[in-house]
């Protein structure tokens, strides 16, 4: 191992914290357990004692952060392009908290195409608002966007400007980012990047297969649908908790 070993670990948590995000320090402290070391200052202090991971062990850290990156990029990865299409339609005017990138934050607020709005989420969703509207995405990346009223200030959807709809819903994708990346930061690697065979593993523990089934809907799905929808249900959104390996609800029945 090169003496450039402690620098590449720490270049690793960077991308990693960018990754999940998370803050430097917790990234170190993953980087640490995965070594086998129950803390980023034991590790160093190891370090500076002879102690050096084995180039397969930096080698598979390094491959599983980066097929996490490339499963569920990073919120602000690529966003700089992203928000340039938008060119002056597009103004931030305030964001919390404000000590980070706008599209970084909890809450921001701005104007697009004249209009002013915000932009909120959490988790499990992701919404825009403007002039009596709001426009929502749910967790799994194939929700479609939902628009509703709000307050009764506006008497019909259909008044809404086309154009705006189309800008809000895709600023809205790119935050929807944020929290795809939220969701799988938690998960086995296996969740997020089936194995060769198409094996994906549940992220809630319901074992390991290639094949996926839907409770609600009866729907089957292969592993890496699954893993690229955040395991909602592609036909009828149902989630993780409504998906099993083997769909035992059919399984007939035995006489008494």
């Amino acid at each position: 191992m090169t003496a450039n070993t402690l620098t590449t670990l720490k270049f690793i948590a960077k991308r990693l914290a960018r990754a999940q995000r998370l803050q430097h320090i917790a990234a170190l402290e993953i980087v640490a357990r995965q070594l086998g070391k129950a803390n980023w200052r034991g590790l160093a202090e190891a370090y500076k004692q002879g102690w050096r991971p084995a180039s397969d062990q930096v080698e598979s850290l390094e491959s599983s952060f980066r097929d996490h990156e490339e499963a569920f990029p990073a919120a602000d990865a690529g966003q700089n392009s992203d928000l340039s299409a938008f060119g002056d339609r597009l103004v931030f005017t305030r964001w919390e908290p404000d000590h980070v990138k706008p599209m970084e934050a909890d809450e921001i607020h701005g104007e697009l195409d004249g209009y002013a709005f915000y932009l909120v989420g959490d988790e499990f969703s992701v919404s825009i608002g403007s002039q009596g509207w709001e426009i929502e995405l749910d967790q799994a990346p194939s929700a479609k966007p939902k628009v509703r009223r709000l307050g009764g200030r506006v008497k019909s959807v259909k008044a809404l400007d086309p154009e705006f709809f189309e800008h809000a819903t895709r600023l809205l994708t790119i935050r929807a980012r944020r929290m795809h990346a939220q969701v799988a930061s938690d998960w086995p690697r296996r969740s997020t990047m089936p194995d060769k065979q198409g094996r994906a593993q549940h992220p809630l523990g319901n074992g390991l297969s290639a094949q996926w089934h839907c409770l609600h809907c009866d729907g089957a799905h292969d592993g890496r649908t699954m893993a690229k929808n955040l395991w909602h249900c592609p036909d009828c959104g149902a989630t993780p908790i409504d998906i099993f390996p083997e769909p035992f609800w059919n399984a007939p029945k035995k006489s008494a």
